[in-house]
Formats: structure tokens, C-alpha cells, sequence
């Protein structure tokens, strides 16, 4: 009896050491993906800031050509 209960208790315990080295090879897989979020995010970022740069660019370049226009009398939109 007590040798059936120790291959009842070791084959829960590799029972638990398999699920654990599951569960450890999951949360490395989602820290893996997380760290590809975060260079992905930071390389939208920076895109997001150039692409802010270029607008505000474009914004000025038409402000100032409004103000041309306006003091050559021409209408604008």
C-alpha cells in the first residue's frame, strides 16, 4: 500500500512539475511578446512624432502662404 502511494504522489508531483514547466514556457512566450509590443509601440511612436513634425511643417507652410495671398488681395479658401 504505501509503495502504491508513492507512485500516486510521484507521478503528481511530475504531474506538477510538467504543468509548471508549461505555465514557465507560456509566461516566457508572453514576455517575448510583450517586449515585440513595446519596440513595435516605440517604433509607432516615433513614426506618430515624425509624421506630427511633417504636419505641423505643412501647416505653416500654408499659414504663411495664406498670408501671402491675403496681402496680394487675393481671396482663399
Amino acid at each position: 500500500m504505501i509503495r502504491l502511494l508513492h507512485v500516486v504522489s510521484d507521478s503528481k508531483n511530475n504531474n506538477l512539475h510538467v504543468r509548471m514547466a508549461q505555465k514557465d514556457a507560456e509566461i516566457s512566450a508572453l514576455k517575448a511578446k510583450v517586449s515585440e509590443l513595446y519596440a513595435q509601440n516605440d517604433e509607432l511612436g516615433r513614426e506618430n512624432r515624425k509624421l506630427s513634425i511633417h504636419n505641423s511643417e505643412l501647416n505653416v507652410a500654408y499659414n504663411s502662404l495664406k498670408e501671402i495671398l491675403r496681402k496680394r488681395g487675393a481671396c482663399t479658401p
